[in-house]
């Protein structure tokens, strides 16, 4: 994961395709350009840059997969 300074004013932590790959169907992201987009429904563009999707979560403190996000943090 790697925070990323969004338009909005807050961070978003990007993910590595690798650990998109582990977000369970149904997990919402956001993108670089502020579209909400849910895994598993939505079409998600996997390009990546530096190593990142141009998508991720906007707060890890609280997600319902906060303790994934700690084992993504942790390796």
């Amino acid at each position: 994961m790697m925070q990323w300074n969004s338009r909005q004013g807050y961070p978003i932590w990007l993910f590595t395709i690798e650990e998109f790959n582990q977000l369970p169907n149904g997990t919402e992201l956001e993108s670089i350009m502020g579209d909400k987009v849910i895994k598993g429904i939505d079409i998600i563009d996997e390009d990546i840059r530096f190593g990142h999707m141009a998508y991720g979560v906007d707060r890890l403190l609280g997600h319902p997969e906060s303790e994934l996000f700690t084992v993504f943090k942790l390796s």
